[in-house]
């Protein structure tokens, strides 16, 4: 059974390989991912005590796969010999499983102290390095015959052909006793860890963003290292977004090929980490930026990290935006709004621009270029409000300065003079929709005077006589300060064109 406390609240410095002292922090576990970690570690270790192991840990982009694995290697080499593998870093090589077998062996030198190779292994480990894979290629047609293909029109020879086929014989067979001797050597390497160090069996091969990789060694990878999967004592966990790495697959062997069976192929059991919900990847990211202070020129005011949180996790989520997209919009976001302004900028209406821009260009390039009607009217196609009322409407909480902004009178009717203002600043449940189609109204038509808005004034004798507002007549008592802020258009059009350069 596992001993390790999997105690993942606190944040931690990544020490693993590759890691720059002070570089890369691992955050607190806010997902109560450790649990998975304690559940897989007991089941592999039962597992890798009787036969090797290969599992899948599968999460797509953005879960925090990367993160998990890390968290679980900083847990594991505590008490069993364990090696992290980041095959995207490395698939400029063009051997996989030289790639594989060196990191092994450097790490598990490490760990059990030894100094270096000997003399006799590393004469294999550069026989493995210069085995040529089986495939017949102009140059190592000419080594084995000294034939230049391209120089000569007769046809090639019986013994030349029989000259190139024992060559290639010659090489797979020093490239299977190589693997065979490292095989062994790694085994023993892990025996002596266990034996010097105390740790338990069995060995961990933690190897991660295989999917990242370019499709042709993301394939070859996987069809190299199949072959040191069978090592007694060794558990290899290979962590991708295994939708993601199908899709490389069909690449190098066409769109019609079964990859989800050809992947089932490698691993015993796939393990999939749960997805984080939108709001939790959003509030994650936010929390690893440097975010602009509440004095920054922008409505609604950010007086907490909680006020940005709610506005992209409401806009990303009405327009359906993937996790990667999401990211983006952040990115692009926090880089444009750190500028100051004279004029606040009207932040809503700035996040669902990025957004729209990731999502649904025609749509973004008629609001940009002011092709569509504000009209408030939803039997018109050619207005806002039509085109975006397939989107889904969210809620957000807005602080809305009812009072202050519009004063003690709401408005003034004949016969029955002023309508007091029975609202107050607080925080108000709007609509998202709503409050797009007001913003585009002030960028196309600025001139607003809330003493004159028939709403307003509907709204205000609702509340006067105790009924409450729904989130629609809530939106309403945003105009005043929606009309008071940066409403030219053309200025969020360059901050969104200019920002999206940024990949």
């Amino acid at each position: 059974m596992a001993v390790a406390p999997f105690k993942w609240n606190e944040t931690i410095q990544w020490d693993g390989p590759g890691a720059i002292a002070g570089s890369e922090e691992l955050a607190g576990d806010r997902l109560d991912r450790a649990r998975y970690a304690e559940f897989l570690t007991n089941y592999l270790v039962a597992e890798g005590k009787q036969r090797n192991y290969v599992l899948n840990l599968n999460a797509e982009w953005g879960a925090g796969k990367t993160w998990f694995i890390k968290r679980w290697y900083m847990e594991l080499k505590t008490h069993y010999p364990t090696v992290y593998i980041d095959a995207w870093q490395q698939d400029f090589s063009d051997d996989p499983l030289l790639t594989v077998i060196s990191s092994i062996i450097e790490q598990l030198k490490a760990e059990a102290g030894s100094p270096q190779l000997s003399p006799y292994l590393s004469t294999k480990l550069a026989s493995l390095l210069k085995a040529t894979a089986p495939i017949v290629t102009k140059a190592l047609f000419k080594k084995v015959s000294g034939i230049n293909i391209d120089e000569v029109q007769e046809v090639i020879t019986a013994d030349d052909a029989g000259k190139l086929v024992e060559s290639l014989f010659q090489d797979t067979r020093k490239k299977t006793e190589a693997v065979q001797l490292l095989k062994h050597e790694i085994k023993q390497w892990v025996e002596a860890i266990i034996g010097k160090k105390k740790k338990q069996a069995p060995a961990f091969i933690l190897i991660d963003e295989l999917d990242r990789c370019r499709p042709s060694y993301a394939v070859e990878m996987l069809e190299t290292i199949k072959h040191i999967f069978d090592i007694q004592g060794v558990v290899f966990v290979l962590a991708t977004d295994t939708e993601q790495l199908q899709h490389a697959i069909k690449v190098v062997y066409g769109v019609g090929f079964d990859a989800q069976s050809y992947l089932g192929r490698f691993f015993q059991r796939r393990f999939t980490l749960n997805k984080k919900s939108r709001r939790e990847f959003i509030s994650s990211t936010l929390e690893a930026r440097e975010l602009p202070d509440e004095s920054t020129m922008v409505w609604p005011e950010l007086t907490s990290q909680r006020v940005l949180l709610d506005i992209v996790a409401a806009v990303t989520d009405s327009l359906e935006l993937s996790l990667r997209q999401t990211e983006q919009v952040i990115d692009r976001l926090l880089f444009v709004i750190r500028k100051r302004r004279r004029k606040r900028i009207n932040l809503i209406f700035l996040v669902y621009m990025f957004s729209l821009h990731e999502r649904d260009c025609e749509l973004y390039s008629m609001v940009a270029n002011k092709t569509l009607s504000y009209l408030y009217d939803n039997n018109i196609e050619n207005t806002l409000l039509h085109k975006i009322n397939g989107k889904k409407d969210v809620t957000i909480s807005i602080y809305i300065k009812a009072y202050s902004d519009l004063g003690a009178v709401v408005s003034y009717m004949h016969g029955r003079g002023d309508i007091a203002n029975p609202f107050t600043d607080a925080l108000y449940e709007v609509s998202l929709r709503e409050l797009m189609c007001f913003s585009y109204q002030f960028m196309l038509n600025p001139q607003y005077r809330w003493g004159s808005d028939h709403d307003l004034s509907t709204i205000a004798d609702k509340v006067g006589s105790n009924d409450t507002l729904n989130v629609q007549e809530n939106s309403i008592l945003a105009k005043t300060q929606l009309s008071l802020l940066e409403c030219d258009l053309s200025l969020y059009k360059n901050l969104v064109e200019l920002a999206v350069h940024l990949d």
